[in-house]
């Protein structure tokens, strides 16, 4: 196998991976949150919203009105359900981003580490 083509190959590959790294970063924000302890869904309607979504619009998350504080129950209730829905999408959303930000890293600095920078002659003066 001549050089070029080697390092061809070496770089397509870290820009595949690099390239599914980010598909799979991508998926992690489309996919919908998973189902709170405390019942119900993270969605304003009968299914989880996705995680992007709830970041951004963190009113879309459906837990209704809040009660009031004076009613500590179901103030309770309603903050803890609340709080695991943002917490959810907060954490999917943050391992989303840095899966994307090592991928892209993967893509761009992973055929300089293997194959080092390229080393420019001297030119005659």
């Amino acid at each position: 196998m001549s050089q070029p083509s080697f390092h061809l190959g070496i770089r397509l590959a870290f820009v595949a991976l690099g390239l599914f790294g980010a598909a799979f970063a991508i998926s992690g924000l489309l996919i919908a949150l998973p189902k709170p302890a405390v019942g119900g869904t993270c969605g304003p309607g009968t299914a989880s919203e996705a995680p992007i979504v709830a970041v951004l619009d963190p009113a879309s998350i459906g837990a209704g009105i809040e009660p009031s504080a004076s009613n500590t129950s179901s103030y309770d209730k309603w903050l803890a359900f609340v709080g695991e829905c943002q917490s959810s999408a907060d954490g999917t959303v943050l391992a989303s981003l840095a899966i994307l930000v090592l991928s892209v890293g993967l893509a761009v600095g992973g055929p300089v580490l293997v194959l080092g920078r390229r080393r420019r002659s001297a030119q005659p003066g």
